[in-house]
């Protein structure tokens, strides 16, 4: 199992990792708006300043994070998923830690997310990862009314 930068023949299989964690909230991805950022990895993440990394176990993309620098301080961490398969075994922590270390790198004072509040597992595994949950919520993707996300936030 290793973690390393995204690459562009990895798309299709963070595509499918994604898929299967909307399929378990009957969610429907939906390239044109919510999840544009999964269409062109490359420009949204590595171009534009951050980082994409994929969570690889024998040549499978079992998992998937990326991070982009939102302010000079301030970075935002998105797409934190992994197969059912490797969900429970503190892969998703070892993510959260490749973006942690990559901001301090980098400069970031701050990192923030949003979580769909229906992803109670990835809840815990922040907030064990030292991110404070708020109150902030917000409903954004419109073709899952459903979804509601809260706001996280970690200071370095």
């Amino acid at each position: 199992m290793i973690i390393r930068p995204y690459l562009p023949e990895d798309h299709p299989g963070v595509i499918d990792v994604v898929r299967a964690s909307y399929d378990t909230l009957g969610y429907t991805m939906d390239f044109g708006e919510f999840d544009r950022d999964l269409a062109s990895i490359p420009s949204v993440y590595q171009d534009g300043g951050g980082q994409f990394w994929v969570l690889e176990d024998d040549g499978l993309v079992a998992g998937c994070v990326g991070v982009t620098r939102e302010t000079a301080g301030g970075c935002e961490l998105h797409r934190l998923y992994l197969l059912s398969s490797h969900r429970g075994r503190g892969f998703g922590r070892k993510l959260i830690e490749t973006v942690v270390s990559w901001c301090r790198e980098n400069g970031c004072a701050e990192i923030f997310l949003w979580s769909d509040i229906k992803f109670e597992a990835a809840r815990e595994v922040y907030i064990r990862s030292g991110f404070s949950p708020t109150q902030e919520t917000r409903a954004i993707d419109p073709v899952n009314p459903g979804s509601v996300e809260r706001y996280f936030r970690l200071e370095l």
